[in-house]
C-alpha cells in the first residue's frame, strides 16, 4: 500500500485529536473507530492508534515503538528533570530504575503510605470543607490532595498552599508541552521555566537529605538507589524525585475528580460505593477506563512496520489513543456504561502496559479510593448542585470532569 493510499484514512471533518481541549472527545473517537485504526491526523502529524489490541501490542514492543523521549534534545531532557529520570531512561538503566521504583511503591509500602501520609492529608483536606454548605470538589478537594501527599512522602511541607498551587501550575506547563507532541516552541520555553522552578523547590531538600537522612523518599533515594546499580549524584537524585513529583501529583488530581464524578452522577453508583469496598474499587477502575486521565501517549516508530492494515514508516509518530481504546466494544461490552461487575476490571490501558507502564499506579489507586471513600462517608447527603454549572470534560492531554459543584450536607 502506498503512503498516499494509506493517508486517505484521515480524521473526519478535518478534526484533530489535539483540537479537543475542553471539548468532549468521545463522539470523535467513535468516528475514528468507524474509519478504522490507525487514522492519519494531519494537524498532529501522527497516526492515531485507537484499537485496543493495536495499542496493547505497541505498548509491549519498545524495540519498534519507542517512547517519545528516544529523540529528546537536551532541553526536553531538562524539562523532564534530567538525571536518573525513569521516563528518559532506556534498556538496562530503565530496568534498574523500574526495580527501584517498584520497591519504593510495593504493596507493603503503599499501606504504610496510606496510614502515614495519605490519611493525614485527607483529614486536613476534609476539615476545610466542614461547616460549608457547598463546594467545588475538583478545585476544593481533588486538586489539593495529591501534591500534598507527594510533598509528605518527600519530606516537604504539606500546609503551604502557595507552594502546592505553584507545583500544580508548573506541572500543568509541562503537560501542555507534552500534549503538543513536544513540538510547540512557545510551550517548550514555558515548560523549561517551570522545570527550573521545580528544581529550585526540590534541590534544598535533596541536598539536606544527602547529609542528614530522614524517613522520606528523598532519603531513601540517596540510601537505596545505589543498591540497584543506579549511579547517583545530585543530578541523578533530582531526576528520580522530579518524576515522582510530576507523576504523583497532576495525574492523580484528575483521577480523583473523575472517580468523584462517577459517584456524583449516579445515585446507584454512589450507594454501591458506600456499601462495599469491592464496589468502590470497581468505581475507581471504571472511572479510569471511561475517562482515561491520560488521553493519549506518544511513540516513535523505529523501523517500517505494520499497524493493522497500514505501513507506518520509520521515524513517524504514532499516538496511542488510550481513551478510545478503553471504550473499544471488541474489548469492553457496553463500553460507554458504568459496569461495577466487569470480569476484568483492571484490564484497561489507563496506566499503560509493558515496560513503560506507570510504576505509581498502586499509589494513585489508593489515593483515589481513599479520597472518594472518605468524602462520601463524611457527607452522607453529598450530591451535585442542580443550580450550579454542571460538570463537563476539561483540558486536553490529562483530563477530568469539572466543575464538581456540590451541596455537601451536614458532615458526620
Amino acid at each position: 500500500m502506498s503512503m498516499t493510499q494509506e493517508r486517505t484514512r484521515t480524521c473526519p471533518m478535518g478534526e484533530s485529536v489535539v483540537s479537543f481541549a475542553d471539548r468532549d472527545p468521545f463522539g470523535f473517537y467513535e468516528q475514528l473507530r468507524e474509519a478504522g485504526s490507525p487514522t492519519w491526523d494531519e494537524q498532529a502529524k501522527a497516526w492515531l492508534v485507537h484499537d485496543f489490541d493495536q495499542c496493547l501490542a505497541a505498548e509491549r514492543d519498545e524495540s519498534r515503538f519507542a517512547n517519545a523521549y528516544v529523540f529528546a534534545d537536551d532541553t526536553v531532557k531538562q524539562i523532564k528533570g534530567g538525571g536518573a529520570n525513569i521516563t528518559l531512561s532506556r534498556d538496562g538503566d530503565h530496568v534498574k530504575l523500574r526495580r527501584f521504583h517498584f520497591k519504593l511503591l510495593s504493596a507493603a509500602n503503599i499501606e504504610s503510605y496510606r496510614q502515614n501520609h495519605i490519611a493525614p492529608v485527607l483529614a486536613a483536606s476534609l476539615a476545610r470543607l466542614d461547616g460549608k454548605e457547598t463546594a467545588e470538589l475538583a478545585a476544593d478537594y481533588a486538586a489539593i490532595i495529591p501534591a500534598r501527599v507527594i510533598c509528605s512522602l518527600l519530606g516537604m511541607p504539606t500546609d503551604d498552599d502557595a507552594m502546592v498551587a505553584e507545583i500544580l501550575a508548573c506541572n500543568d506547563a509541562i503537560v501542555a508541552f507534552i500534549a503538543s507532541g513536544y513540538r510547540d516552541l512557545e510551550l517548550k520555553e514555558k515548560a523549561l521555566a517551570a522545570s527550573h522552578r521545580l528544581n529550585e523547590m526540590l534541590l534544598p531538600f535533596i541536598r539536606a537529605r544527602r547529609e542528614n537522612p530522614a524517613d522520606d523518599f528523598i532519603s531513601r533515594v540517596w540510601q537505596e538507589a545505589p543498591d540497584f546499580g543506579i549511579e547517583l549524584d545530585e543530578a541523578g537524585a533530582l531526576g528520580i524525585c522530579r518524576e515522582l513529583f510530576f507523576a504523583g501529583s497532576d495525574t492523580t488530581v484528575h483521577g480523583i475528580a473523575n472517580a468523584l464524578y462517577l459517584v456524583l452522577a449516579d445515585p446507584k453508583v454512589m450507594a454501591a460505593a458506600r456499601d462495599s469496598e469491592a464496589a468502590l474499587s470497581a468505581v475507581v477502575e471504571e472511572s479510569l477506563r471511561l475517562m482515561s486521565v491520560v488521553q493519549f501517549r506518544h511513540r516513535f516508530c523505529m523501523e517500517d512496520t505494520e499497524v493493522g492494515d497500514t505501513t507506518v514508516k520509520k521515524g513517524e509518530m504514532i499516538i496511542l489513543l488510550h481513551a478510545a481504546a478503553n471504550r473499544d466494544p471488541e474489548r469492553f461490552p457496553c463500553p460507554a456504561e458504568v459496569d461495577l461487575e466487569r470480569p476484568e476490571p483492571t484490564g484497561h490501558l489507563a496506566f499503560a502496559r509493558g515496560t513503560r507502564s506507570c510504576v505509581g499506579s498502586s499509589l494513585a489507586r489508593t489515593e483515589m479510593m481513599e479520597a472518594t471513600k472518605q468524602i462520601i462517608e463524611r457527607f452522607p447527603h453529598l450530591h451535585l448542585d442542580p443550580s450550579a454549572e454542571p460538570p463537563s470534560f476539561r483540558a486536553l492531554y490529562m483530563r477530568s470532569m469539572g466543575p464538581l459543584n456540590v451541596i455537601l450536607g451536614r458532615s458526620v
